[in-house]
């Protein structure tokens, strides 16, 4: 039984631009001690998920994912990405899993944002 999904590398075109998006507008740690300049950027996160960026792939044909980030709070957050331009695909929303909403990165990645639901 899988628990956990614990890693996340999003392949990009443009390493650079990628990163500095992922750090300086989404507001994410690099990890430089497992970072590999002009190849490969990991970030800092809580918890054992890694999320990375890839400028290139092993994967046969590209990629073919759905991520997801979890937040604290999805409408704070939202409303902070939407301050800083992200280009927002809905509006922050409830669903089985939790309270969510989609982004596109500047790469075209569609990543889902949610909060887990609160104990009732």
């Amino acid at each position: 039984m899988i628990q956990q999904a614990n890693y996340l590398g999003v392949v990009v075109k443009d390493l650079a631009a990628a990163t500095a998006f992922y750090r300086d507008t989404l507001g994410l740690t690099v990890d430089e001690q497992e970072s590999i300049p002009g190849a490969y950027t990991q970030f800092v996160l809580d918890g054992s998920t890694i999320l990375a960026l890839q400028a290139t792939t092993d994967i046969p044909g590209g990629q073919a994912f759905s991520p997801a980030l979890l937040v604290d709070n999805v409408d704070a957050t939202y409303n902070e990405w939407q301050q800083k331009g992200v280009e927002l695909l809905d509006e922050p929303h409830d669903m089985p899993f939790g309270r969510t909403f989609l982004l596109r990165t500047p790469e075209g990645h569609v990543l889902r944002v949610y909060q887990m639901p609160s104990p009732n």
